[in-house]
């Protein structure tokens, strides 16, 4: 009887295995939708920020490169500056986010564009910052589909901020946050505007931009301050010269030490291939890092070498060359050139025929070079100390084009200057060899 019993209780209980695994098999499903609905929205979350930290950068950058940070706000031709820049900083971030696709789609901006004319924020101690806010709504799910929705929506912020020389928040000066710039060519230019009587480019005391309308686009050259025929240099001057009927101003050659991190051209083949620290510093990035401002010296000049000694084929000649990817001197010869644009339109560059894309416009170019600006007055005779002041930024046209083989043909793009009451802040690394302004993300606001 019991065994009966016991045989009609197993006939009752069949099948309920079956059933767990059925229960734990749609537990385990939906677990499994769970973690993807939540692996997709922690890598949407990403992919927004990158694409808002990358818009804002690309913003900052483009503000940084349109000039308007050489002006002072009482500049007659700010009020142009300031739209060219947020109209370029626009197309900039405009660019970064159709190609920073957020789960497949271009996120939406809710402040782009920026504006224009006074548009530029300068709250953040007078400097420019760009703000860039993004929205990805109906992100694809799967377990939350069965919960009613549909779609989720992520977002983010990024905030870029651009050092800004010329426009303090007030009538006072202010301590400046010190700058640290990278692969700055060896080229210690005299503070003195050729294009502008001889005014300095850069207030050495408050680090203000003196003629920041005047100086952009200006195009002069760069002539060694060391008498020729000899392999070091002897100073013409101890105050560097410049002259404003033939264009040009006085450098120094600067104390450089290569290092294996240095940036080179792959190839050696001439005009290119380190014979000396100097003309390596010229056609490669040199990862020194050259600080600006203060009360000391901060650099030193070399009298070891002498750029203007051996005219086609002095040290400066051919590293100016390998660096542009020019074949010769003058102009013509395998060099990108530029279309400054200023001040309607922004600056456009046109790949040179040494370039893959020989005759197309191009975002950058290895001829835009970082200078470093020294007072320029009472150099050491024999090398030593110089302050640097400030930097240059500029495009390089040629070497030799109007007039000894060693003299460099620049046009000014930006300036920047360093007051001598750097805050306690930790410098800003910025430029690598592009600007001289450094640009950093400042999130959160």
């Amino acid at each position: 009887m019991r065994v009966r019993k016991y045989a009609a209780q197993r006939r009752g209980e069949r099948g309920q295995t079956i059933a767990l695994i059925a229960i734990s098999i749609v537990s385990l499903l939906a677990m499994a939708a769970l973690a993807i609905d939540v692996v997709s929205l922690y890598t949407a979350k990403s992919e927004i920020q990158r694409a808002a930290d990358a818009a804002a950068l690309a913003g900052a950058k483009a503000i940084a490169d349109s000039g308007v940070t050489t002006l002072s706000l009482s500049d007659s031709n700010i009020t142009t500056a300031e739209t060219l820049a947020t109209g370029m900083a626009n197309a900039a971030i405009s660019v970064v986010l159709a190609n920073n696709l957020v789960a497949g789609a271009a996120p939406i901006c809710s402040n782009c564009p920026l504006g224009s004319g006074a548009g530029i924020d300068y709250t953040r101690q007078g400097n420019p910052i760009v703000t860039v806010t993004l929205q990805r709504a109906s992100l694809p799910t799967f377990f939350a589909r069965v919960l009613g929705q549909r779609g989720a929506t992520t977002g983010a912020t990024a905030v870029a901020e651009v050092y800004n020389p010329s426009n303090p928040p007030s009538a006072n000066s202010y301590a400046y946050t010190p700058i640290l710039t990278r692969c700055v060519k060896p080229w210690l230019v005299g503070n003195t505007d050729p294009g502008n009587g001889g005014a300095t480019f850069v207030d050495p005391v408050t680090g203000a931009v003196t003629n920041g309308s005047g100086v952009i686009g200006d195009t002069f050259d760069l002539r060694a301050d060391c008498v020729g025929g000899f392999p070091q240099c002897s100073l013409i001057n101890t105050t560097l010269q410049y002259s404003s009927s033939s264009h040009w101003v006085n450098y120094a050659p600067a104390e450089v030490t290569t290092a294996l991190g240095d940036v080179c051209p792959a190839s050696t083949a001439s005009p290119c291939g380190s014979t000396s620290d100097f003309k390596e510093a010229t056609e490669c990035c040199n990862i020194a890092a050259y600080s600006c401002g203060g009360t000391t010296a901060n650099a030193n000049w070399s009298n070891l070498v002498n750029p203007a000694q051996g005219g086609a084929n002095s040290d400066a000649t051919l590293g100016t060359e390998c660096l542009i990817h020019s074949s010769a001197v003058g102009g013509g010869n395998g060099q990108d050139s530029l279309n400054l644009g200023f001040p309607t339109a922004g600056p456009q560059i046109t790949a040179g025929s040494a370039s893959p894309m020989s005759g197309n416009l191009v975002s950058t170019s290895s001829s835009i070079v970082t200078i470093p600006i020294i007072t320029g007055v009472g150099l050491p005779t024999l090398g030593g100390p110089v302050t640097v002041v400030g930097f240059l930024q500029a495009f390089v046209q040629s070497v030799g084009a109007n007039g000894p083989p060693a003299d460099i043909q620049i046009t000014v793009m930006n300036v920047v200057g360093c007051s001598q009451t750097p805050n306690a802040n930790n410098p800003v690394v910025g430029g690598v060899g592009s600007s001289p302004i450094p640009v950093r993300l400042i999130t959160p606001p």
